[in-house]
């Protein structure tokens, strides 16, 4: 078993007390600095205190051990706080996605037995309206002003606390930490438990992986109630003692750009379709500094890696589930190959069952999906292999190859011919008047809705480009899988957080 990450990230703070921590970064209105006017600053020392500060106040609340305890909001240094306030106290944290609708959020938060609730104050205002009938206490992110329940302040305990106070509890490898929702990019989400073990393998590949530079700046873009965004841009950060930038601004890639020329972090951690797009060059901002991109979440297209692969900045990609708490395969530093996912990490192991699906079991998988024991059987066998439902190969060195999914994401025609639809999506794609698309059957043919770019599109513009996409792609293609039509838009396709897209959408 490896190393709690709550003892190594009181190592971390108690070695690095008064070296900044946390930066709610802003933009200036015109993108071009940083605004130090807005959000909050915290060092190692005055982060902890925080942390302490809110577990006091949930434990005055009536909050206990194992309770479930929900934060839904943007991303900010209050939600990290949050976050390690619920560890500290031995609750159990549920991540919820803050741009769902309210009754979406609601459904959530009352599936998930939480008992209390974190959330940003505008936020607030739309949820009140909803029906919370287990929630006892509602606490505001920005100044943790108790919104519903009983009026009690926050203690004043910074000035009592030293760094040789910091400690995190003792908890056991199979304690649920905490309930992180699927993305429901084939459905609906389904509120999976994960384990401490799970969170501590996770943290202990980034050891493993990541470049070490003191003192260094990091960028956080990605969000913490997704695990990439969990594991990636906040703990592992954390453990590490980085000076964690949370962009505060719009997440567009104009906002990422403009924060990544100021920042100049020693490495980014993102999610492919920031680098697919064909509007910003995030790669030539990464380049004064960076030493590393890491990257996941979705499959990433091949001209995009070959140029990251081009460059000086070595690349890593990570293959993992929200079920395995991130990671199954991480490439090494410096040690990527083209169109692998890297090797299967450590405390985890992977074989490839006869219809080629590729199984995983070890410590990062998770307890099940919470209420849901027949989902749970489903994806995790008698034997404790979790099938991912992914399709792929490991090559004689031991790097994992992603395929795509199986039969039940395949399109099978009236012929009964199997049709993976990413693969002419690839074709598709790399035109350069397509920003995405997406191949599915309808009335047994083969259509594809494609988003132009550049946008707008002249009506006239995309007759042409549809005849284009079809004189390009259909003579690579097999009779049997060639496009019947083409539709053009301009509406960006229906994404999760991850980026993936919600194919079930466009069945």
């Amino acid at each position: 078993m490896t190393k709690n990450y709550l003892d190594i990230l009181a190592e971390t703070i108690r070695n690095n007390w008064d070296a900044p921590a946390l930066t709610d970064f802003y933009l200036t209105e015109d993108g071009s600095a940083q605004d130090t006017s807005r959000g909050n600053h915290y060092t190692y020392g005055e982060m902890y205190a925080e942390i302490v500060r809110v577990a006091d106040l949930l434990t005055r609340l009536g909050l206990q051990k194992g309770d479930h305890i929900a934060i839904c909001g943007a991303n900010s240094s209050h939600w990290v706080i949050a976050y390690l306030a619920i560890a500290k106290m031995q609750g159990v944290s549920v991540t919820v996605m803050h741009s769902l609708q309210p009754d979406q959020v609601a459904q959530m938060v009352d599936f998930s037995d939480a008992k209390a609730l974190f959330a940003d104050k505008e936020l607030w205002m739309e949820l009140k309206e909803q029906s919370f009938p287990q929630i006892q206490s509602a606490i505001a992110l920005e100044d943790w002003d108790v919104l519903q329940g009983k009026k009690i302040k926050i203690s004043n305990l910074k000035s009592q606390i030293s760094n040789q106070d910091c400690q995190f509890p003792i908890v056991e490898p199979d304690y649920l930490a905490m309930i992180c929702f699927t993305s429901g990019s084939t459905g609906g989400a389904k509120g999976v438990m994960l384990p401490y073990r799970s969170l501590h393998n996770n943290v202990h590949q980034a050891f493993l992986l990541y470049p070490q530079e003191n003192n260094a700046s990091f960028l956080s873009v990605l969000p913490f109630f997704h695990m990439a965004g969990l594991i990636g841009d906040m703990l592992s950060q954390l453990a590490f003692g980085k000076n964690i930038h949370i962009l505060r601004a719009l997440q567009s890639l104009e906002n990422i750009d403009n924060a990544l020329k100021i920042i100049m972090p020693y490495m980014f951690v993102s999610v492919p379709a920031i680098f697919g797009a064909k509007n910003t060059d995030i790669l030539t901002s990464l380049l004064p500094r960076c030493k590393l991109i890491f990257m996941g979440g979705a499959k990433l297209d091949k001209c995009t890696e070959q140029r990251i692969m081009d460059s000086t900045i070595p690349l890593s990609l990570i293959y993992g589930q929200t079920e395995t708490g991130a990671s199954i395969s991480i490439s090494p530093y410096k040690q990527h190959r083209i169109s692998s996912s890297g090797k299967i990490v450590e405390g985890m192991t992977c074989r490839i069952a006869s219809n080629g699906e590729i199984l995983v079991k070890g410590e990062n998988v998770m307890l099940g999906y919470y209420k849901d024991p027949e989902a749970t059987a489903q994806k995790i066998d008698k034997d404790g292999w979790l099938h991912t439902g992914d399709k792929g190969h490991l090559d004689e060195d031991g790097y994992l190859y992603v395929e795509g999914r199986l039969e039940q994401d395949m399109i099978v025609l009236p012929n009964g011919e199997n049709i993976r639809p990413d693969n002419i999506e690839a074709l598709i794609n790399a035109l350069h008047e397509v920003s995405e698309s997406i191949v599915f059957a309808r009335d047994g043919k083969l259509v594809a809705i494609v988003v132009a770019y550049p946008q707008p599109l002249p009506a006239r513009r995309g007759d042409d480009l549809r005849r284009t996409i079809l004189r390009a792609v259909n003579p690579q293609l097999p009779l049997f899988s060639q496009l019947y039509d083409v539709e053009i838009t301009d509406v960006p396709l229906k994404r999760t957080e991850k980026q993936t897209i919600k194919r079930y959408l466009y069945r």
